[in-house]
């Protein structure tokens, strides 16, 4: 017995448009042109994300404490790195020199993630 639809014509599970899938895929694929495949691609990662939230947290502060560390011990980094977002306001040169480099990063990053939770919060008030 052949395997259903191994040969035949199936739906792209993005524009739902009819086409043949390439024989060597042995029933894979999904998609019926790059465009659609990067599209599903773009989907996955989407809900990937929404589902690792913390992963995707976790890796962006360890990404931007890496930064500070090596910019730090090669002697650039002389003065805490300024950011493009204006808000929040944190004395960040004050807990810099108190308290060094990692601890600044950590603070803004936090105070970052209570404002923006605050304001999702806001929104989804009636």
């Amino acid at each position: 017995m052949m395997a259903k639809n191994s040969r035949g014509k199936r739906p792209c599970s993005i524009c739902r448009k009819w086409f043949a899938p390439d024989v060597r895929q042995k029933g894979r694929q999904r998609t019926c042109s790059p465009a659609c495949q990067n599209e599903l691609h773009r989907r996955q990662c989407e809900n990937w994300n929404r589902k690792n939230k913390a992963v995707s947290k976790n890796n962006y502060l360890a990404k931007k404490l890496e930064e500070a560390e090596s910019l730090q011990t090669s002697g650039k980094l002389t003065a805490f790195p300024s950011q493009t977002q204006k808000s929040p306001v944190l004395p960040m040169e004050v807990i810099e020199t108190e308290y060094g480099i990692k601890p600044a990063i950590i603070a803004q990053y936090l105070v970052t993630q209570v404002i923006s939770h605050t304001k999702e919060k806001i929104r989804e008030f009636p």
